[in-house]
């Protein structure tokens, strides 16, 4: 599954982009919000047709090298080792895979190119010199190949980013979120066990009642946020001792602002989480003293709301630690 902190990213990249565009249209840049996640399900489908796809390259160059004038031994008898396995075959077999990539609707007119480099350089890749070598073949194997030959191969090839640039202004920017998502998911991959097979998911299904709903957290979450943005000010203009509001970055304000909105707007998520997600955030995207920062006037607020009873958790909200 596509995680909760990606869907906090998501949610503050467009806090961010909303307040600086000075665009007062909520509903419309919600939208854009919400279709630009359902877009990580598209650039994961991406990803993996570049992965299949040059398989299917791959074997099909070994049968034309068969056809040369003077074939050597190798293009007699290949090694089909990477091209011809249970795993593979399975993954090339998945109908959740197929589906996902029948929606597809890509016009890549360097796909060749970027099959031709790749092929070029794997032969000279140890770990395929070793993959090929074996006799043998365990799951472990085969997963700790494949998600290593995208990694060093598909995900951050040059022309796969080019591709995804032409596409969407932010897709090259959710790629390094993608590609590190199709890693671990073909690393996890498993022919015997039905969900490794799923491919990820931007919002999570709900199964149980009680389950919360992503896609209205994202909603709530953005929403409140912008709504809320002078609230949020006025509040750290309170609590931080010595520090004009103008002079504090824009990005540590509104992770404050966004991180306050789920603690008071999302009874169902322990204050403790809120709190660690948006400091781990604040470690990703800002400079290197900001999560101490921001923790403290966090702490500072939070303690205020609680004495005045504006903080009011319910269910799994209720977790303390």
């Amino acid at each position: 599954m596509i995680g909760r902190r990606i869907l906090r990213i998501k949610v503050l990249q467009s806090v961010y982009a909303f307040h600086l565009s000075g665009n007062n249209d909520l509903p419309s840049a919600r939208n854009s919000l919400i279709n630009s996640i359902d877009d990580l399900a598209k650039i994961f489908f991406i990803n993996i047709y570049f992965f299949l796809n040059f398989i299917k390259f791959y074997k099909e160059r070994l049968e034309k090298n068969k056809e040369k004038f003077f074939p050597s031994e190798d293009d007699i008898n290949p090694n089909t080792a990477i091209i011809d396995n249970v795993f593979i075959n399975d993954l090339l077999h998945n109908e959740n895979l197929k589906s996902g990539l029948n929606n597809l609707s890509l016009d890549f007119p360097n796909e060749s190119d970027l099959f031709w480099d790749v092929y070029k350089k794997i032969k000279d890749w140890y770990l395929y010199q070793n993959f090929i070598s074996k006799n043998s073949y365990s799951l472990e194997d085969y997963q700790k190949f494949y998600s290593k030959f995208f990694k060093q191969f598909i995900a951050f090839h040059p022309l796969l980013k080019s591709y995804l640039e032409s596409g969407n202004i932010s897709w090259s920017d959710d790629q390094n979120t993608m590609a590190l998502i199709t890693y671990m998911w073909i690393k996890n991959y498993n022919p015997q066990n039905s969900e490794s097979q799923i491919p990820p998911q931007p919002f999570k299904p709900i199964k149980n009642i009680g389950d919360e709903d992503d896609k209205e957290f994202v909603k709530t979450l953005f929403d409140n946020t912008i709504l809320n943005k002078n609230k949020w000010d006025e509040e750290i203009q309170k609590h931080a001792q010595n520090w004009e509001l103008q002079r504090l970055n824009l990005l540590d304000r509104y992770i404050i602002h966004q991180a306050m909105t789920e603690i008071v707007y999302c009874p169902t998520i322990p204050i403790k989480t809120s709190i660690d997600e948006y400091i781990e955030i604040a470690i990703q995207f800002c400079t290197e003293k900001s999560h101490i920062f921001i923790n403290g006037l966090l702490q500072a607020i939070i303690d205020d709301y609680n004495k005045q009873g504006l903080i009011n958790k319910t269910g799994r909200g209720l977790i303390t630690n």
